[in-house]
């Protein structure tokens, strides 16, 4: 089983560097580019160290036209801010590989940068993100326009692949397997942002029909893996399930990277959640169902990445003794 493991939550890990306050500015963690590029390196090292072979670009919830917007920015500047982001994250890699070069016990030794997209709906900064109603009104062509000038970026900086993550409705999913057949040579993950203990993404579509339509209307090999982030561990399962059933003869990968299983409210933020059962008593029967990417997203630090690593490793290790 070739499990990769992914980082976590980049806004929850950055606030150990940095004072200044990340949720609720217009451009979330991305504002810290042009503010603080060395706690997003910082970051980045974090989450290598703590066993992580793929990382994310600090772009979620960015495009060119926000950064002009909200930084007072030119288009050239904008799209060089988006450079930097994948520069800063090939940095940490360049210096974390320096770093291990002469350990013999480390697995990640060859990481890979994830372009991170988030959904359209979270630059309206009105909650649509968390209902993907926007997508009912808003043309395909604009979610289009608005994700391909952050990709064409994150592209022209040297991605490894692009994380296409937390998306609410099935239209901009559609929107975005139609705009990657742009791009034919890069390869790309889609994950879905889903209804707590329900069978649907947010919009209220099929979580499983969204998932197989467009992992299958994608060009041959393109999409990686499909899956669900930034939901409670609880409800990973429920909806991975029944994916890699329906034919013995198409194997689908998965990904999921939960949030902490913390309550979040837009009015109040995070909330604790007390009932929550520990991460890593779900990872063996999610690795079972075919999940090949795993990480942590909100509330997910880099202690929580190498816990993560380390429950990998020992399930793959008793897989091989049973074997």
């Amino acid at each position: 089983m070739d499990i990769k493991i992914l980082d976590g939550g980049f806004g929850s890990q950055l606030s150990t560097h940095v004072d200044a306050k990340i949720d609720g500015d217009p451009l979330w963690t991305a504002r810290f580019l042009a503010t603080n590029p060395n706690a997003v390196y910082d970051t980045h090292l974090d989450f290598l160290r703590a066993g992580a072979d793929i990382i994310e670009t600090s772009t979620y919830q960015v495009s060119v036209s926000d950064l002009m917007k909200y930084l007072s920015i030119t288009e050239e500047e904008a799209i060089k801010l988006l450079h930097k982001a994948v520069h800063l994250a090939k940095a940490a890699v360049n210096d974390y590989t320096k770093e291990i070069k002469d350990s013999d016990n480390v697995e990640n030794r060859h990481p890979m940068i994830a372009g991170s997209c988030g959904p359209y709906g979270a630059s309206l900064h009105d909650g649509s993100e968390y209902n993907g109603a926007y997508g009912k009104t808003t043309s395909r062509s604009i979610i289009i326009e608005w994700h391909k000038s952050r990709i064409n970026a994150l592209i022209d900086a040297g991605i490894n692949l692009l994380a296409l993550e937390t998306i609410p409705c099935y239209q901009e999913a559609e929107a975005l397997i139609e705009l990657l057949k742009d791009y034919p040579n890069v390869k790309a993950w889609l994950s879905f942002s889903c209804e707590k203990g329900s069978q649907n993404i947010v919009d209220g579509s099929n979580f499983q029909e969204v998932v197989l339509h467009c992992y299958r209307k994608a060009l041959p090999g393109q999409i990686i893996a499909v899956g669900v982030n930034c939901i409670a561990p609880k409800d990973v399962t429920p909806l991975l399930r029944n994916i890699n059933m329906g034919s013995a003869n198409e194997f689908i990968p998965l990904i999921a990277y939960p949030n902490s299983g913390e309550i979040y409210l837009p009015t109040e933020g995070w909330i604790k959640n007390k009932s929550c059962a520990s991460f890593g008593s779900f990872i063996p029967e999610w690795l079972e169902l075919g999940i090949r990417y795993l990480g942590g997203c909100c509330r997910m630090y880099a202690e929580n990445i190498r816990s993560i690593r380390k429950e990998v490793n020992n399930f793959e290790k008793n897989r091989a003794i049973m074997d």
